[in-house]
Formats: C-alpha cells, sequence, structure tokens
C-alpha cells in the first residue's frame, strides 16, 4: 500500500521546484476537497485540512520555504552508513516547531461534537424547530404578499370604475350637446323660410323703379 505523503510538496501535489502561483493554485484545488465544512463530523477531514493549510502557509513565504528546503535536504542526506533519513521527519519536526498563524481558528473544529443518542435526538429538535420556525415565516409571507395583493387589487378596481364612471360622464355630456345642437339647427331650418324678406324686385345702379302713371 501507498504511504501518505512525506513532505508538504506531496501533500500538495506539486513538484518542489513548483513556483509561487503553482502553489497556490494547488492549494485552492485541494482545500476544495478537503474543507471541514464538506463533513463537519469527519475529524480526519479537519487534521488533512489543517496540514494542508499549514503546508501552503510554509510554501507560499520566501523565506519559510527555504527553511523548509534547507531541513529536507539535511533529513535527505546520510548522516552514517547504512542510515538514512526520511523526508518525513522533516515534515513532522516542521510542524511540531510551526505554527499557522491562524492557529486559534483552526482550534475551534478540534472539538467534535458527541455522537450519542442523546445528543442526535437533540440535533433532530432543533433542526424540526428551525424547520417549524421556517415554515412560519413562509406562511406569514404569503399571508402578507395575499393581503397586499387583495388591496392592490382593490385599489385598481377602484381606479377603474372612476375611470368608466369619468368617462361615461363625458360621453353622456358629449350626446346631450350633440342633440341641443342637432335640434337648433332643425329648428332654424323650419324657421328659416318665415323669417326671410319677401322677394322684390331686382335693383342695380341706373335702375329706376317706375313711378306712378299720370
Amino acid at each position: 500500500m501507498r504511504s501518505g505523503p512525506s513532505n508538504y510538496y506531496e501533500l500538495l501535489g506539486v513538484h518542489p521546484g513548483a513556483s509561487a502561483e503553482e502553489v497556490k493554485r494547488a492549494f485552492f484545488s485541494k482545500s476544495k476537497e478537503l474543507h471541514p465544512d464538506r463533513d463537519p463530523r469527519n475529524p480526519a477531514l479537519h487534521s488533512r485540512f489543517v496540514e494542508l493549510s499549514e503546508a501552503y502557509q510554509v510554501l507560499s513565504h520566501e523565506q519559510s520555504r527555504r527553511s523548509y528546503d534547507h531541513q529536507l535536504r539535511s533529513a535527505a542526506s546520510p548522516k552514517c552508513p547504512g542510515t538514512t533519513a526520511h523526508p518525513r521527519s522533516a515534515h513532522q519536526a516542521h510542524s511540531s516547531s510551526w505554527a499557522p498563524p491562524n492557529a486559534k481558528y483552526w482550534a475551534q473544529f478540534h472539538e467534535v461534537r458527541p455522537q450519542g443518542p442523546e445528543s442526535r435526538q437533540q440535533q433532530h429538535k432543533h433542526n424540526r424547530r428551525v424547520l417549524g420556525y421556517c415554515l412560519l415565516i413562509m406562511l406569514a409571507g404569503m399571508g402578507l404578499h395575499y393581503v397586499a395583493f387583495r388591496k392592490l387589487e382593490q385599489m385598481h378596481r377602484s381606479f377603474m370604475d372612476e375611470k368608466d364612471r369619468i368617462i361615461t360622464a363625458i360621453y353622456n355630456d358629449t350626446r346631450a350637446r350633440a342633440r341641443a345642437k342637432r335640434a337648433r339647427l332643425q329648428e332654424e331650418q323650419r324657421l328659416g323660410p318665415q323669417l326671410q324678406p319677401p322677394p322684390g324686385p331686382p335693383q342695380g345702379p341706373g335702375i329706376v323703379p317706375p313711378g306712378p302713371s299720370p
């Protein structure tokens, strides 16, 4: 069976000569797979993520990376004939002597919730209570939306009724004016011939009407 990663480079999946950008991309890619939020009840996942974060903190800074590379080279060189140190010893030594700057943040994940029947039952009760609150909020929101919709519909209906009333009043007034005007024109046409003067002889310049005969 293949053993776990022996150093930070293998943990991140990059070669020792990788650039800072390659280290960064590898860390972001691995952190999505090993983030504790994917399975909060798995302490092993948290431990692997802490090691991954620790590896990135070391390899992302030039000074700490140079020191770590020196420890790897020192651990890889044999100290006496017939014995060879493994790079994992440098990894463990550096892990024990170096603490990440956000150690307080990651320390909270060390406390794993108890998984006994009582704790699970309490968690289920809590989940049901939260679900009930969510349903109540959703029903209240639906009720408010219904009331607002009915109020808006009532306002729209009142507006349309008032509009119809105004249009009907304008139409009736215009119709009444048209009838009165038509009646007046008919009356004028009926009384027109009676009001006109009787026709007389044509008069014009140079024409003298005939006088009485002697």
